[in-house]
């Protein structure tokens, strides 16, 4: 019994050594995606186009590949006022993974003649979120929109 005791006692030794993870364990704000950049906000007639570049690296400086996707925040007027989330863009597969940088999304919301300050937030699969990129500020006029390139638009 001792030996079995001890080829038991053994084992389960190698076995904890085995298990978990072998790598050093990363602080948080080492994992956060570093911020959006190139945020900007422009008057188009179905909204505000926002556009902005995507992060590619964690904030300690390693290469991403969990990134999730956006939220986009917006304050009203040119206070400091609060923000509150009015979209999210949830990456999958073939997004999360493509070369191209470069992102948009059109706030459908916005009322003529409205100032807005925008910014947009970077988070991982897993959760973490970056600092917010921004603030983007514009005053919605739909009218002052460049027009439709040729060959865009609504088809006849």
């Amino acid at each position: 019994m001792t030996r079995y005791a001890g080829c038991v006692g053994l084992a389960l030794a190698g076995v904890l050594l085995a298990c978990g993870n072998k790598t050093p364990v990363r602080p948080p704000e080492l994992v956060q995606p570093n911020p959006a950049t190139s945020l900007e906000a422009r008057s188009a007639k179905e909204g505000v186009v926002l556009t902005w570049r995507r992060p590619n690296e964690y904030s300690g400086g390693g290469k991403m590949n969990d990134l999730g996707g956006f939220e986009i925040e917006r304050a009203s007027g040119e206070g400091a006022g609060d923000y509150a989330q009015i979209g999210r863009i949830d990456l999958d597969d073939q997004t999360r993974f493509r070369p191209q940088r470069d992102m948009a999304w059109t706030d459908t919301t916005a009322v003529p003649g409205g100032q807005y300050r925008y910014r947009v937030v970077a988070f991982t699969l897993d959760g973490y979120e970056s600092a917010p990129a921004g603030p983007a500020t514009v005053v919605f006029d739909p009218s002052k929109a460049p027009p439709t390139p040729a060959g865009e638009g609504s088809k006849h």
